[in-house]
């Protein structure tokens, strides 16, 4: 079972695009606005890119609380950013999800709170177990469950792991497993090796 979980983060880094397998024509943008902001792929204008030839897509971010999209209450948080909006041509979305990560800077971003796609899902996987170059935050369920603080309080609704468990033993694990209870905050090195590529717009 090891070797097998071992094959399939290998897979998810094969499969995953950066900087440098961005084909001819095709750039990175960055639009923010108000509590808002969404990393797209774009043309050299900055005109979203609308075509069946991936890449194409955008990740959307909100501070939490504050977006239609969000949860109402899903607590502090650790005031990180929540993904809101995500639809990326396979294997290109960790690109944009890392650019959306570095925009926000400490306050990392995490999975939205509300609802959340299987693929959207896996992503977080990913980040979870395999990018050991992100730093990955714990955060707590809003009973306290894990720490006495209240700022690492968070709404569980989108974390499959925690459902309805009553143990509190099992629940501390579920917290601790779940890719959807942590915040995620990377260095902005994929910023830097598009802009020394010249491949990334800001609007």
């Amino acid at each position: 079972m090891r070797l097998l979980r071992e094959y399939i983060r290998e897979l998810l880094t094969e499969s995953a695009k950066g900087p440098a397998d961005l084909p001819d024509g095709v750039y990175v943008g960055i639009k923010s606005f108000g509590n808002n902001t969404q990393v797209f792929y774009s043309d050299a204008e900055g005109n979203r890119r609308v075509t069946i030839k991936p890449p194409v897509g955008r990740v959307a971010v909100a501070k939490p609380g504050r977006s239609p999209h969000s949860a109402q209450n899903p607590g502090s948080c650790l005031g990180s950013w929540q993904v809101i909006s995500s639809q990326v041509s396979d294997g290109w979305g960790p690109l944009l999800y890392d650019v959306a990560m570095e925009v926000v800077g400490d306050a990392g971003i995490m999975a939205d709170r509300g609802s959340l796609s299987d693929d959207a899902y896996n992503v977080w996987k990913y980040y979870m177990n395999s990018r050991p170059d992100v730093v990955k935050k714990q955060l707590d369920d809003p009973d306290n469950t894990l720490t006495s603080e209240e700022e690492d309080n968070c709404d569980t609704g989108s974390a499959p792991e925690v459902g309805f468990i009553e143990w509190e033993t099992q629940l501390e694990d579920a917290l601790r497993d779940s890719p959807v209870m942590k915040v995620y905050t990377k260095g902005p090195t994929t910023i830097q090796e598009l802009e020394s590529m010249r491949r990334l717009i800001r609007l």
